[in-house]
């Protein structure tokens, strides 16, 4: 089978000594292996900005970023790095893995957030849980959007062509962004509000517009944003909801991996349990809607904007 996921937090979560081959935690390239023959990943690079020193933002972001490049690096005859369509391909032609790298929460880039892009950074969130310099989190306050710094960086990362992503950003910040940006906008790894009522999931406005903007919806698999005792049956509800409002070209896979602390639905144990999560869509909704949502969706989404 072909897999794509947008967002996956394992670089940054591996202890020290981990190899992006084979670890305990969610990702590996030796579990994929044993059921994918194409498979890109969207890989953050992320800190809990509440335990990182104001003063060595900078420096523990190099640390991260290096750290990144480097675990990718060490198995290149399994993944590449990649930063476009063209690059992508060719790592799937190879029979290699792609990666892709997004940022999670601006203010850990520190001042390098302006070369992010330059760097090979592709998407990026604004904010995590918390407010920062650029906007607030959902999990902090709903009614906190951009702050003035915020807006000019949304404009000029966008103008170096980094692609938004709405996860994690209050409802007053995701209002500002799409005042502020024309053309797509992701939700790396959001679920639809109306069927689990938490601030980390989209309202189905946030669906329809990300859909008529030609983004995608990533699928998140942390259990409390699925349903309060959640099974596989939760996910496709969620699944069902978001293309009943977007369509069936918007939803894609963002399981969020190594950020979801082990609490999964029932059924889900990492991603070695993607494989039965796909037969269940499959039964559900049909192979060929399976296929956009666990591949076609993302790679036609990278196909468009890079």
């Amino acid at each position: 089978m072909r897999y794509f996921d947008n967002h996956a937090d394992t670089l940054t979560e591996l202890p020290e000594g981990g190899s992006l081959y084979e670890n305990e935690n969610d990702v590996d390239l030796k579990r994929v292996d044993a059921f994918a023959d194409t498979y890109t990943q969207v890989f953050a690079l992320w800190r809990d900005m509440a335990q990182v020193d104001n003063k060595r933002v900078d420096e523990e972001f190099e640390r991260v970023y290096d750290r990144a490049r480097g675990l990718i690096a060490a198995q290149s005859g399994r993944v590449e790095l990649v930063t476009d369509a063209k690059s992508m391909h060719a790592a799937h032609a190879a029979g290699h893995a792609a990666a892709f790298l997004s940022l999670e929460d601006a203010s850990f880039a520190g001042s390098h957030i302006s070369e992010a892009y330059d760097r090979g950074i592709r998407f990026c969130m604004l904010a995590w849980n918390y407010e920062n310099s650029y906007a607030c989190g959902a999990a902090c306050d709903q009614r906190r959007g951009l702050t003035q710094r915020g807006r000019k960086l949304v404009c000029q990362l966008v103008g170096q062509g980094m692609v938004m992503d709405a996860s994690h950003l209050s409802d007053a910040g995701v209002d500002d962004l799409l005042s502020l940006v024309e053309g797509p906008v992701i939700a790396s790894h959001s679920n639809a509000r109306a069927v689990c009522n938490v601030p980390r999931n989209l309202p189905d406005r946030y669906i329809e517009e990300i859909a008529r903007r030609g983004g995608i919806i990533g699928l998140n698999l942390f259990a409390p944003f699925v349903a309060d005792d959640p099974s596989v049956d939760d996910v496709l509800r969620h699944a069902d909801h978001i293309m009943e409002i977007g369509g069936e070209d918007v939803l894609a896979m963002g399981a969020d991996f190594d950020g979801c602390d082990g609490l999964f639905p029932k059924g889900i144990a990492g991603v070695q349990s993607i494989p039965s999560l796909r037969a269940a869509f499959a039964t559900s909704f049909g192979e060929e809607l399976a296929e956009k949502v666990f591949f076609t969706n993302s790679e036609a989404f990278i196909e468009r904007n890079f």
